[in-house]
């Protein structure tokens, strides 16, 4: 009876960290949705330009409290193309990094907030592009 057992290991340390870690891929992905929704708004493709922010914002809640892609957002849901290519290249001028909230959807608590279980969502806006 054979008792030994095989084991292969496999020493790619990028598995452990860098762009090929979950959270590295994560954040590429996040860049290549943001990149197809600035690339259709320089285009001027209004419909793609809806479809990619819905993907972004699908992929990733947290970006929808950045103050640029919800003005980019209220200025699709609006048909205002004019609009969404302006904060489109302010956020572009800000290096094109999006803010977003902590990936566990809690802030920091300030001296004298209330502790009790808050709607993480309250303070969303809901962006209705169906028009």
């Amino acid at each position: 009876m054979d008792t030994s057992i095989s084991l292969r290991v496999n020493d790619n340390s990028r598995q452990w960290g860098g762009n090929h870690s979950p959270q590295g891929e994560r954040q590429n992905r996040r860049k290549q949705k943001l990149e197809a929704l600035l690339q259709s708004i320089h285009v001027g493709d209004l419909e793609a330009a809806r479809q990619a922010f819905i993907a972004l914002v699908n992929f990733d809640l947290s970006v929808s409290t950045d103050p640029y892609l919800t003005k980019i957002g209220a200025a699709l849901q609006s048909s205002n193309l004019y609009a969404a290519k302006h904060f489109a290249q302010e956020l572009q001028n800000r290096g094109g990094q999006l803010q977003s909230l902590p990936m566990d959807g809690h802030g920091v608590k300030q001296m004298g907030e209330s502790l009790a279980p808050q709607n993480v969502y309250s303070g969303l806006l809901r962006i209705d592009l169906s028009a």
